[in-house]
């Protein structure tokens, strides 16, 4: 008997506990959305400010390539669509069969 009323007193934490647990789980959804927006504003503001030669040596090094900037484009279409676009002014002039593939990728963005 005793060991039923123990029990019962620890079942009745557990959705409170569950409740504090998606509580946590929302406010650090929040947090990532909040985090991501603020890497997608920063993202958007350097990709307007590549120039050819910036966007040819990051292809030279391998730090943009189909895969990163598909990501980056997923990421930021349709909000900044201004940015991505002259971003992809840029590109097609250091690499214009990645631009291309890119417009393939994302309908939206061609002209």
């Amino acid at each position: 008997m005793e060991g039923c009323g123990k029990r019962s007193v620890d079942d009745s934490k557990e959705p409170e506990q569950q409740e504090t647990g998606r509580a946590d789980l929302n406010e650090e959804d929040f947090h990532l959305k909040i985090l991501k927006d603020i890497c997608c504003e920063l993202l958007s503001n350097m990709l307007q400010e590549l120039t050819k030669e910036n966007t040819l040596e990051g292809l030279h090094q391998g730090h943009l390539n189909e895969q990163t900037c598909s990501c980056a484009f997923q990421n930021l279409l349709p909000l900044y669509f201004a940015s991505v676009e002259s971003f992809l002014e840029v590109l097609r002039e250091a690499d214009q069969t990645l631009a291309d593939n890119l417009e393939k990728r994302f309908p939206s963005l061609k002209v």
